[in-house]
């Protein structure tokens, strides 16, 4: 049997295995128990957190044997058996009550009409067909107008799940006669989680802080991170030894900056080194990394500064804890309105390189701009004179 990748091995099979969406899952179960179904439903969110996941747990628990005819196990478990004959079918993928359609590739008003079509014809088993449309959004308003009259006054036997990233493309007229559910970003720590659950099914011995790492790029979804650890654990293979998953080994294949190099910018700053600012840069420009992710990390670097300085914590800070703590040192040594303004500078900046010309000496201009903003906030503050026989105190950026 050829291999099956981890997003798709490890892809949840119950409500209880989707990551994160349990106000979704929980009103959904609900409506189950309730006999409270719709015709319709919006999917909507990031891609890689679940919505389709979703569809395709609720399209098989609303026709699972068992719920239909134990109220005990509907009312207390609420989960598609697994164990039913259309549950075995929908695993198998010969389902006949389940359909999906990529509204990307099927989008015209003949798919459509097509679909119409086969709504009349009620289910051979069970007591619903579910038809999974999966991104939604790209339809044409053709297609949409076609399918209005269809959704206002479906067959009872018939409910539609659409699934999207880009809410806002639904016209109001198909939004208005679905229930809406949007699905969140995955926080952090259950990525982590979920990743350590698969490292340990896989027998793979891996650090905390490389799963972290992973996790952050992913960006929330749960899809990207797995199949960012598939790459991770193809990379860290060595004939040698365990194949053990390090930190080190992570950073290399993801090509990511380490937060050291974040924080010489921000020391050079506060020693007004226009020296070290330009030896990062030359370290950033010669490694071969993207001046553009770059500026878009320290963005992210200063917003966590911005964090601690107002919240007097690091809780909103995703780093390991000894990151952490040098977060906590640094956020006393700057002033909010300085640390606001090196952001705008940088947003500023960021847009400027995907379109002009230069952008090597662009990007080294704006670290050094960083100084000369945090200078000039030293410079215009009010002076005092040390008292006779003190000595003269470096200025902080506190003020």
């Amino acid at each position: 049997m050829s291999y099956q990748v981890i997003a798709r091995k490890y892809r949840p099979a119950t409500f209880a295995d989707i990551t994160a969406q349990e106000h979704i899952t929980r009103t959904i179960q609900n409506s189950l128990r309730m006999g409270r179904l719709g015709h319709g439903y919006i999917f909507s969110g990031l891609r890689g957190v679940g919505k389709t996941t979703a569809a395709r747990v609720f399209a098989k628990a609303v026709n699972c044997q068992r719920i239909i005819d134990d109220p005990e196990y509907l009312r207390m478990v609420t989960e598609p058996c697994g164990e039913c004959e259309s549950c075995r079918d929908f695993d198998a993928g010969t389902s006949l009550n389940i359909a999906e359609f990529d509204a990307a590739s099927n989008n015209s008003v003949d798919d459509i009409r097509m679909l119409r079509e086969n709504v009349r014809y009620g289910p051979q088993k069970g007591r619903y067909r579910v038809y999974i449309i999966d991104e939604v959004h790209m339809l044409s308003i053709a297609a949409f107008n076609a399918f209005l009259k269809t959704l206002e006054e479906p067959p009872a036997h018939a409910i539609f799940i659409f699934a999207t990233t880009e809410l806002h493309k639904i016209p109001a007229t198909i939004a208005s006669r679905c229930q809406r559910f949007n699905f969140k970003r995955i926080p952090l720590q259950d990525i982590q989680k979920q990743l350590q659950t698969i490292c340990d099914a896989e027998e793979i011995s891996v650090e905390p802080d490389a799963l972290q790492l992973v996790g952050r790029k992913a960006q929330g979804s749960m899809r990207d991170a797995q199949s960012i650890l598939d790459q991770v654990i193809a990379f860290s293979f060595d004939r040698e030894s365990d194949g053990a998953i390090s930190y080190t080994k992570v950073a290399e294949l993801l090509n990511y900056i380490d937060d050291d190099h974040f924080f010489a910018v921000t020391d050079a700053v506060l020693d007004s080194n226009p020296a070290n600012m330009i030896d990062t840069a030359q370290f950033i420009i010669q490694n071969g990394y993207d001046e553009q992710d770059f500026l878009e990390k320290l963005i992210e670097h200063l917003r966590n500064l911005l964090m601690v300085q107002n919240l007097r914590s690091t809780r909103l800070v995703e780093r390991p804890d000894a990151v952490r703590e040098r977060y906590l040192q640094d956020a006393s040594r700057f002033s909010p309105e300085t640390v606001m303004q090196m952001i705008d500078l940088l947003l500023h900046t960021s847009k400027e390189l995907k379109f002009q010309f230069e952008y090597r000496f662009r990007f080294e201009l704006a670290l050094l701009k960083l100084i000369d903003i945090a200078t000039v906030k030293v410079v215009t503050a009010p002076a005092h004179e040390p008292a006779s026989g003190q000595q003269k105190k470096k200025p902080v950026l506190n003020r």
